[in-house]
């Protein structure tokens, strides 16, 4: 019995001593901004108001309001974490996700401005589809993808 006292007394101080070292407090600060950032972008969302999904426009001036969640909107060239600008496809396939939006007169609008509205003018009558990206400052989308598709009419 006297042997198994100290025996066990050396077990416990071995197990508590085996732990890894919690991280420094400047190291921690960081690894929960990035933490929140994640999930920031994994929680994104981007709706587009208005035209609505199906609606029908009179005339041929067409306005886009845009709301989002859980990402920033801010000017073109920020490249903030968290942070991001929208664009805007009138009738136009996206582009791949890793690489920058192009912008194309008409089709392709870069909203730059941090502005979450846009009207396009002279749209034709018919079907049209309208997606909505978010993308960094540097106008590559966010990935994962945050983007809404509606499809609307003009008469």
């Amino acid at each position: 019995m006297r042997r198994t006292l100290p025996v066990f007394a050396l077990a416990c101080l071995l197990l508590a001593c085996s732990g890894e070292a919690p991280p420094e407090s400047g190291a921690d600060g960081a690894m929960e901004d990035e933490a929140a950032a994640a999930e920031t972008m994994t929680l994104a969302s981007v709706d587009i108001v208005e035209p609505a999904n199906g609606a029908t426009v009179e005339g041929s001036t067409v306005t886009v309001r845009l709301a989002v969640s859980g990402v920033r909107i801010v000017q073109a060239g920020d490249t903030t974490s968290g942070t991001g600008h929208h664009h805007l496809y009138l009738d136009a396939d996206l582009t791949p996700i890793d690489q920058p939006v192009p912008a194309v007169p008409d089709q392709i609008v870069h909203m730059g401005d941090g502005s979450a509205e846009y009207v396009f003018e002279n749209v034709a009558a018919g079907e049209h589809r309208l997606i909505a990206v978010v993308a960094d400052g540097v106008h590559v989308p966010l990935d994962p993808w945050v983007v809404d598709t509606v499809t609307f009419t003009v008469r």
